[in-house]
């Protein structure tokens, strides 16, 4: 009896050994499970969409982490619908350019339920109620847009240079923050260069639409001398581009838009664009740095944060070659400077120096950084 007790006692305490060991394995194996950032977006075919993406994953990549994207069409209701989705899906944080203020509640009240942070890229919140109640949230982590109504009012001062005295704007989501700001900024430059804003038309998200709308201005006002496109990923502009040619006013036409279209170099080098802003698919990466240091346990505040950066600016075909070589041909941070911007292999990592990376991002900066 007593020799089966002890076989037993003996039994019992491998048994135990053995749960032990495969729950320590098991929870080893959680532990090594790749963290899973959501990202929605209007599109995956544009230029600045899958650079976006492809800059996102490559980050995701150097840090061993993975990206969920799903394309929202940049309407309300299929944003609010992908964000559920990706939740679902088992995401441990979602990040989004929001189509409009108005849609942010729904993502917030998402998150607040799931439990699950969120942020905002591309875009900032300008209603006072909505942005009070988003950073009322323990989830929402905060956002990173660029200064849209300098980006504007910089462009808007180009076409002045020119010697443009005639406008029209092709814009894209009234109560869009991003398209609204950036008409602010055209604005200010118009009235303070003497340029007359001859029209407006919103809510111009393709090429096609953009090129219909550019075609009755050109009818409409044979004065016009400038076209400013507020963005839209690049399709707006190049069927401004079109309409434009189709009138064989190139280089009388001058115009002006923001995100970079498939062929940067040639546009200004046929005088079909006077100047651009781009590049700034780095700002949802930034986000994504927001969000990764945020579930990896190491947040890097307590509370809510804005990040602000200023795009690329391209007048020349110079200038276009080099952001090709330096920005597009390769990464504008490589995996070094990636992992410092992480506190797990930068413990001295804080929000002033990710403020400063992002604020000193310009062409010159990632030249200098990998000449």
């Amino acid at each position: 009896m007593k020799t089966k007790k002890v076989l037993s006692i003996v039994l019992s305490l491998v048994f135990a050994f053995v749960l032990f060991g495969a729950h320590m394995l098991f929870a080893e194996k959680e532990e090594e499970r790749p963290y899973l950032i959501g990202v929605s977006i209007w599109a995956d075919s544009g230029p600045l969409s899958k650079k976006v993406i492809s800059n996102l994953r490559y980050a995701a990549d150097v840090l061993g982490a993975e990206v969920e994207v799903a394309v929202d069409g940049f309407k309300p209701d299929n944003q609010v619908s992908n964000i559920e989705n990706l939740i679902a899906r088992g995401c441990d944080a979602v990040m989004i350019c929001n189509c409009t203020d108005a849609v942010v509640p729904k993502f917030v009240k998402l998150a607040d339920e799931s439990k699950v942070p969120l942020a905002l890229y591309f875009r900032k919140i300008n209603d006072p109620e909505i942005k009070a109640y988003a950073e009322s949230s323990p989830y929402f982590i905060g956002n990173v847009h660029e200064d849209e109504v300098a980006v504007g009012y910089s462009l808007g001062k180009a076409l002045a240079a020119k010697g443009c005295k005639n406008a029209v704007i092709i814009n894209y989501n009234k109560g869009d923050t991003t398209a609204e700001n950036r008409y602010v900024g055209y604005k200010k430059a118009f009235a303070e260069t003497g340029i007359n804003l001859l029209g407006e038309q919103w809510d111009i998200l393709d090429a096609e639409k953009a090129a219909n709308t550019a075609e009755r201005f050109i009818a409409a006002f044979p004065e016009i001398d400038a076209i400013a496109v507020g963005g839209g990923g690049g399709g707006p502009l190049s069927g401004t581009i079109r309409a434009v040619k189709n009138h064989n006013k190139v280089g009388q036409i001058h115009i002006t838009a923001s995100d970079f279209g498939p062929d940067i170099e040639n546009s200004l080098k046929n005088q079909e664009v006077a100047a651009m802003s781009g590049g700034h698919w780095t700002d949802p990466f930034f986000t994504f740095i927001l969000l990764y240091n945020y579930v990896d346990g190491h947040p890097l505040s307590d509370k809510v944060e804005t990040i602000t950066m200023q795009p690329i600016y391209l007048t020349s075909v110079s200038d276009a070659q080099d952001y090709t070589k330096w920005c597009m041909d390769e990464p504008p941070y490589n995996e070094e400077e990636i992992k410092n911007m992480t506190v797990k292999h930068n413990k001295g990592f804080t929000l002033s120096d990710l403020r400063r990376i992002a604020a000193a991002f310009s062409l010159e900066d990632v030249m200098e950084r990998h000449k």
